[in-house]
């Protein structure tokens, strides 16, 4: 087995523990391919990989998922294009089908250099190395003193191997010859083409001639009669996925762990379990836009995002379009103009090569090549004239704005040429022409302009029919566990934060007291609810605007920062406005930062000098600030975002999200408009960007001119929020300057005191920022006998749609149901979900107001362990009653048909074990 040693393009961000789950591996991975992301291999308990592909944060992202990780390792060759000095006269020949150098065995500098790369590839994070061309002496050494020479040497450097320090996993490839002579046994043995074979020369793939298949099968059973896994590697496309399933079980039915997959592993492929493809592909034009500002990730990430897929937007100016694997993606989308494809011949090729192939959806435009416009069944037949008029589809645009079309505009007429297009939305000019907005086709769809967003007259916009219906009716994709960030152990998640802007401000109150320090006694004090309170360094700091007052403030600041409710988290030092440089700002009401004397915006200052003057200067023992806010626009780029990454801080703030009844963000239980509603977060393969889930008392006050209470609104966009979709958390988030009127905290007081009579889990803003930032970082996957197979390496909520049935509860420790499916409580970063049409009976954790640190049934017995920022609470299904045998002393409630409340006067870790009668 060989591979190309390829550059890796970036870092992944490094991601903390979920939980371990001690389990018997099984499916197994090998992809050589770059590594953008781990979210498609972490489905594999184990996973083969070039090491030069994968960083250490993405080693320790799969680990979190609970898979090993294994790093390839040449033993008989050495690939790179030059010999280093110490090796050379040390290769006898090269081997020309791969230009590597084929080393003699028995060369001390030869196995130096492998002990070497075995120990920096430990130091690494892997869990062991794959062991590949064992067997290449055989190119030169013909006779038998030399095969034995080299023999000897080989079993040396594998028995070296096995005694280091790091003391890797070792797989051979093959090895057949030398597994004897070993004094132990290596982790398992993979042999490659059984029944089906890579021709690289013809680039086909063919059955293997039986003769070869007895041999191998012969050579692999005797391997496993010594109590060693033997793995196979079969070859045939993703393409055909049905194809790769068959020979996996062929080969399972064999006795062999398999693996299936393209001729050169650049393909993620089928093992014991078959990969759920959950990538969007979407497109934008960065002539037109950056992606963050582009309707592909504003408009349509979040609802594909909400029916668990991982939106991605490419810039069609850069995308290799002959390098994108098919395989990883669900569904395809296109919002651009009309330019934009005139100016992309590529993009054209490639959609007219693709159609067919993956569903597609088209969006304000269509393709302008005529070969394409064919295959899809659209002709445009001039335009329309005069007066338009929806003739058909009105129950899509039922209590929607109504689309405008302008006498003053050209109106393309679309026509359906193919029976199997159907029109959705019609429009007749005053001739009587037709023309079709909204196709449906055998190929996915195509929503066309002035649909399927208007802009309204104050700026803003809004949808004028549904994006969940356009999803659902066009691309049908199918309904998955979708992988979800605002929920925790069955309850909706609560996190509240403030923005340091604001606190040198003198309150409208009795001594003129700073903002600050009224919230700390109406709103920090009062409320027990977990809350991340940040500063800038800038307005409180000596080095900042007011270094007279610095020292009170600073004073204000510890007493806050001491409670044991508050998080710590930076604001910035100087409040940048902007922080995408790449961004051509024309105006800039506040400049680019506060305007403190003689400083000169340095991006690392604001990030980590902030943090550090905060931890030396204002933290209490045992606390450090764990999170930066961005401030202004909040809208680092991927460069920014690795500041913070490489400090270890969590980021949040930005986004759009923002929705109130009335007005004209009018949203009422049939009217939904979706345009202020931003993804959970931005994902870049370096870094990762965290949205506020809903934006700030800014939004509800106008900009802080008017309506100083308005923030009391946001009641109505947690409630527009929660149901009948679960969109977003409930986040508080506001600014210092809330503690300014008597107004505005009374606003702040009414949004907080509706919270509290939520069923919620609170979280600190750091907690719920962990769970976001891993959200596209979950593996989907399918088992041979139709299970769903779920790997986390963060989030610890899954929410089923109610149309997949009820969930077995034998792998998780329970669900919930919500306003939108039922919500899987993980209790391990691996399970496996049966479902069915009716209830399974047993034990469950129904809910919870904290975090699930572990939950154990056996039978009637329960062990469990809860963190909770307030007095816990917990829901169990299934039992009439439950008695406490240890741990934390609990009271019991009924709260509902064979459902009981367990709760407790204290917070923190609690845990003990629990007999619960299982009710019938």
């Amino acid at each position: 087995m060989r591979h190309k040693v390829h550059v890796i393009l970036a870092t992944l961000l490094l991601m903390l523990p979920l939980f371990a789950q001690a389990k018997v591996p099984n499916s197994i991975a090998f992809y050589y391919n770059d590594i953008d992301s781990v979210r498609e291999i972490m489905s594999f308990e184990r996973v083969v990989v070039s090491p030069s592909l994968i960083s250490e944060q993405q080693i320790s992202t799969l680990h979190n998922a609970d898979t090993q990780v294994f790093a390839y390792l040449s033993i008989g060759e050495f690939d790179g294009q030059t010999l280093p000095e110490t090796l050379k006269n040390k290769s006898p020949l090269v081997n020309e089908n791969w230009q590597s150098y084929v080393m003699d065995l028995t060369a001390p500098e030869w196995q130096n250099h492998i002990q070497e790369q075995a120990s920096q590839l430990m130091e690494k994070g892997f869990d062991g190395l794959f062991l590949d061309t064992l067997d290449s002496y055989t190119l030169f050494a013909k006779d038998e003193h030399s095969r034995q020479l080299q023999q000897q040497a080989l079993t040396n450097i594998l028995s070296e191997l096995n005694r280091s320090k790091s003391s890797p996993l070792l797989i051979f490839n093959r090895g057949f010859e030398i597994i004897d002579n070993l004094n132990f046994k290596p982790y398992a043995v993979v042999a490659e083409s059984l029944y089906h074979q890579y021709e690289p020369l013809a680039n086909s793939y063919q059955d293997v001639k039986a003769t070869d298949t007895e041999w191998l099968s012969s050579k692999l059973n005797t391997v496993k009669q010594q109590g060693i896994e033997a793995i196979v590697i079969d070859y045939l496309p993703a393409s055909d996925r049905n194809a790769q399933q068959r020979a996996a079980q062929q080969l399972l039915e064999a006795g062999f762990t398999p693996y299936i997959s393209d001729g050169l592993l650049y393909e993620i492929g089928v093992s014991t379990i078959v990969p759920v493809a959950k990538r969007v592909l979407g497109f934008y034009d960065s002539q037109l836009g950056g992606m963050t500002t582009s309707a592909c990730h504003r408009m349509m990430s979040m609802p594909f995002e909400y029916h668990g897929y991982v939106p991605e937007c490419n810039d069609i100016r850069n995308t290799q379009f002959d390098k994108i694997d098919l395989s990883r993606y669900a569904t395809i989308f296109f919002w651009l103009e009309d330019i934009s494809y005139q100016q992309s011949p590529q993009l054209q090729q490639w959609i007219n090569k693709t159609i067919g192939h993956r569903q597609m959806l088209f969006v304000n435009t269509l393709p302008t090549d005529n070969a394409i416009l064919q295959k899809l069944g659209i002709t445009n037949n001039g335009t329309l004239s005069g007066q338009v008029k929806i003739t058909k589809g009105q129950q899509w645009l039922k209590d929607y704005y109504p689309a405008s079309f302008s006498q003053f505009e050209t109106h393309q007429r679309w026509l359906a040429t193919d029976v199997s297009v159907s029109s959705l939305i019609e429009v007749t000019d005053e001739t009587g022409a037709q023309s079709t907005l909204l196709f449906k086709g055998p190929w996915g769809g195509a929503v066309l302009s002035p649909y399927p967003i208007q802009s309204l007259a104050n700026g803003s916009e809004t949808w004028l029919f549904d994006p969940f219906r356009l999803i659902d009716e066009t691309l049908a994709l199918p309904k998955i566990p979708a992988a979800d960030a605002t929920t925790e152990s069955g309850l909706r998640i609560l996190t509240s934060h403030v923005d340091g802007d604001g606190f040198p401000s003198r309150a409208w109150f009795p001594g003129k007291p700073y903002t600050a320090e009224v919230l700390l006694e109406h709103v920090f004090k009062k409320y027990p609810l977990p809350q991340t309170v940040s500063v800038i360094e800038g307005e409180i700091g000596k080095r900042g605007l007011y270094p007279e007052q610095s020292e009170k403030m600073e004073a204000i600041a510890r007493e806050i920062f001491s409670l044991p409710n508050i998080e710590l988290a930076s604001h910035t030092f100087s409040h940048p406005f902007f922080w995408d440089m790449n961004k051509d700002i024309q105006e800039k009401q506040y400049g680019d930062h506060l305007p403190i004397p003689g400083y000169t915006l340095d991006y690392h200052n604001e990030i980590v000098g902030s943090t550090n003057y905060i931890n030396n200067t204002l933290a209490p023992d045992g606390k450090r600030s764990k999170l930066i806010l961005w401030s202004g626009r909040a809208d680092p780029d991927e460069d920014i975002l690795a500041i913070a990454e490489q400090a270890n801080l969590l980021n949040v703030n930005g986004g759009n999200t923002y929705v109130v009844g009335g007005g004209n963000n009018y949203i009422s239980k049939d009217i939904r408009n979706f345009t202020q509603v931003s993804p959970t977060i931005t994902w870049y393969p370096s870094a990762v960007h965290v949205y506020a889930p809903v934006l700030n008392e800014n939004l509800y006050t106008n900009l802080w001119t008017e309506h100083h209470d308005g923030y009391g609104r946001a009641v109505e966009t947690f409630e527009i929020l929660g149901s009948p979709r679960r969109l977003k958390t409930i986040s508080i988030y506001y600014h210092m300057y809330s503690g300014e009127y008597p107004a505005s905290l009374k606003g702040l007081l009414n949004v907080y005191d509706w919270a509290m009579k939520q069923p919620t889990t609170p979280l600190y803003l750091s907690e719920y920022a962990q769970r976001a930032r891993t959200l596209y970082e979950t593996g989907l996957a399918k088992t041979f006998d139709g299970r769903w197979q779920i790997t986390s390496s963060g989030v610890r909520s899954i929410r089923v749609p109610n149309s997949l049935g009820y969930p077995d509860i034998t792998n998780i420790a329970g669900w919930n149901q919500g306003p939108d499916g039922r919500y899987l409580i993980l209790n391990h970063a691996r399970a496996t979900v049966g479902m069915s049409n009716k209830p399974v009976s047993g034990l469950r954790l129904k809910s919870a107001n904290g975090q699930l640190l572990e939950w154990q049934t056996n039978g009637e017995k329960i062990t469990w362990s809860l963190k909770s920022h307030l007095p816990l609470k917990m829901e169990i299904s299934g039992t009439a009653g439950c008695t406490v045998l240890s741990g934390d002393k609990l009271r019991q409630s009924i709260t509902g048909k064979k459902t009981v409340q367990l709760s407790s006067n204290k917070d923190g870790v609690l845990s003990g074990t629990l007999r619960c009668k299982l009710s019938i």
